[in-house]
């Protein structure tokens, strides 16, 4: 079964450790940013509807950030569990 394309982008940028302290906001916006990318590069997007589908990708952002994230408090907190590295503490 084919995965997602914003459930691929939501894995990918989940795993990313650089940015340990970003908030939420911020990790939301940058989601939604690469998958509207993504449907602009394939035509997906007419132009007269950008703020509506940017709004409804959001939405379904936030929905698969909390379902992912379920029992953490916080982003960090989250990819400290989750992707914790072998040298850390």
């Amino acid at each position: 079964m084919k995965s997602d394309k914003l459930h691929q982008i939501m894995d990918a940028q989940l795993k990313e450790t650089r940015r340990m302290r970003e908030s939420s906001q911020d990790f939301i916006q940058r989601v939604v940013h690469l998958y509207a990318l993504h449907l602009m590069r394939q035509g997906n997007i007419p132009l007269n509807f950008m703020d509506d589908v940017l709004t409804d990708i959001e939405a379904e952002a936030v929905e698969i950030y909390r379902k992912k994230t379920y029992g953490f408090m916080t982003l960090e907190e989250f990819r400290r569990h989750k992707y914790r590295q072998s040298n850390d503490i």
